[in-house]
């Protein structure tokens, strides 16, 4: 039995990266309809940068499927506003990224930055990360094992007004997986890696450095432990403890 209608499918690695592919194939078994709109490149770290006041160049492959030369967040004003028009999908999907979204990688992602977009029009959105190993390799496995029991989480949970839910899963073997928890986002960052060619006046950004937390609330420590991680998050980013002294 399906149980939506209709779903959107996004990511910030791009049309043809591995992990759209598996979660269009994820989400087949249980919505009628499933359509990808989705940037033609990878655009990781583009946040929810878009390209204001230019032209975006778009492709229609079928009925379900569009490419667009842009971010995560210009697909996802392209799909909203062209694509549905009548009726909204019943969710949106964000991913499944190459790599986690925990802590303060979170502002640089554009796959969250799309569930942020659907959350900001009152759809229902959820951005999925698979979490890699020491030898850079991913594992979609557990989500393919555990997306029945994390929707099902989030259904008990239920979505609140301006909100959506960020989920990260562990990069290890489905029998190593203990338990879905709902966490908090936390403050790791140090620095960052950069390399500086003062010669020819460029730089490279590389890896954020981290600090280890052991906050046993948090995503970071969640998918340290082989937890899968579902992290609420508001769009409304006002500091209301301003208010509350107030």
């Amino acid at each position: 039995m399906k149980i939506f209608n209709q779903v959107l499918i996004t990511n910030d690695d791009g049309f043809e990266s591995e992990g759209i592919i598996k979660l269009k194939q994820i989400l087949k078994s249980i919505s009628q309809k499933v359509y990808i709109v989705a940037p033609m490149k990878n655009k990781s770290a583009s946040g929810r940068s878009i390209n204001l006041g230019k032209k975006i160049k778009f492709k229609r492959l079928s009925n379900f499927e569009w490419i667009v030369d842009g971010t995560p967040t210009d697909s996802m004003i392209f799909a909203l506003n062209k694509i549905f028009t009548n009726k909204p999908p019943d969710f949106i999907f964000s991913g499944i990224n190459n790599g986690t979204n925990i802590g303060d990688e979170i502002s640089y992602s554009g796959t969250v930055a799309a569930a942020f977009e659907g959350a900001l029009r009152g759809i229902p959105s959820i951005a999925l990360s698979q979490a890699r190993n020491n030898n850079n390799q991913k594992n979609f496995k557990v989500v393919e094992k555990f997306f029945p029991q994390v929707m099902s989480k989030i259904n008990e949970i239920r979505f609140l007004d301006s909100s959506f839910f960020n989920v990260n899963f562990p990069n290890c073997d489905v029998k190593k997986v203990k338990e879905i928890i709902v966490t908090k986002i936390c403050h790791t960052k140090i620095s960052d890696e950069i390399h500086v060619n003062m010669k020819n006046n460029y730089f490279e950004i590389g890896k954020m450095n981290v600090k280890t937390t052991h906050d046993v609330n948090s995503d970071f420590y969640a998918i340290k432990q082989n937890f899968i991680s579902i992290t609420p998050i508001s769009t409304n980013m006002t500091n209301n403890k301003y208010f509350d002294d107030i």
